[in-house]
């Protein structure tokens, strides 16, 4: 029998915050921190087939939107990393202890909020990286528009206030922090990456890298082997 998916809420700064959650009669939940910007779409369906998985292992789950995102009524362009870690700690209040924490690419930067939660991440992503895969796309989009935009330009236009980048109004706070930003060190956090990845790795899973795509996707293998991880892990 399939998990239904449920829908709760959770309020920051005026704002009611949408949240999907899967099987929250169960004892344990994982607070899911999604990927950021467009990689949250193409991995949204995936997330959501894994937690029905982790329902199956009698392991609850919520998925909350970041204020500025998905449904949120809260300005976009106002969004940063220090609002969203603000937001989450908000939405963890709800969740009993101990609090577990599965973080995604570009989530894997927010997820410091809460020092005594247990942390797991897949393929975490620097601020630079995301930021700079973002502006390449709106070079490339404006030049299918008979535009010619750089990066220097780019980064002048955030510094002004705000720029667009991959359908995102990204303010220049959000740019500064993403410019420097990398996962939070700590001991403890279980770190998986893909089996063809060589960066530093607790584990290694077979999937495909759905934030590489074009068009947002699942995967049957990667959300099987990231529920088998994640259900060892709240286990263990």
């Amino acid at each position: 029998m399939t998990a239904r998916l449920d829908y709760s809420s959770y309020q920051f700064q005026g704002h009611d915050e949408l949240c999907l959650q899967v099987g929250a009669i169960h004892a344990k939940t994982i607070l899911i921190i999604p990927p950021l910007f467009d990689e949250m779409n193409r991995m949204r369906r995936m997330l959501v087939d894994m937690m029905r998985l982790l329902a199956e292992h009698g392991i609850g789950s919520i998925l909350p939107d970041l204020p500025g995102t998905n449904e949120s009524l809260f300005p976009q362009e106002q969004a940063s990393l220090k609002i969203w870690r603000q937001a989450l700690a908000t939405c963890s209040e709800t969740l009993s202890e101990p609090l577990y924490i599965a973080s995604f690419r570009g989530g894997c930067l927010i997820d410091d909020f809460n020092d005594d939660a247990k942390k797991w991440r897949l393929s975490p992503a620097k601020g630079l990286t995301l930021l700079r895969t973002m502006m390449r796309t709106r070079m490339a989009s404006d030049k299918e528009a008979g535009l010619s935009t750089d990066m220097a330009q780019l980064v002048a236009e955030a510094k002004q206030g705000q720029v667009n980048l991959a359908g995102n109004s990204i303010g220049h706070t959000l740019f500064a922090e993403l410019e420097d930003a990398l996962p939070a060190q700590s001991d403890g956090i279980r770190t998986v990456q893909l089996e063809n990845n060589t960066q530093q790795a607790d584990v290694r899973i077979a999937g495909s890298a759905l934030w590489l795509r074009a068009e947002p996707g699942d995967d049957v293998l990667l959300s099987g082997a990231i529920t088998t991880d994640l259900a060892a892990w709240v286990s263990a």
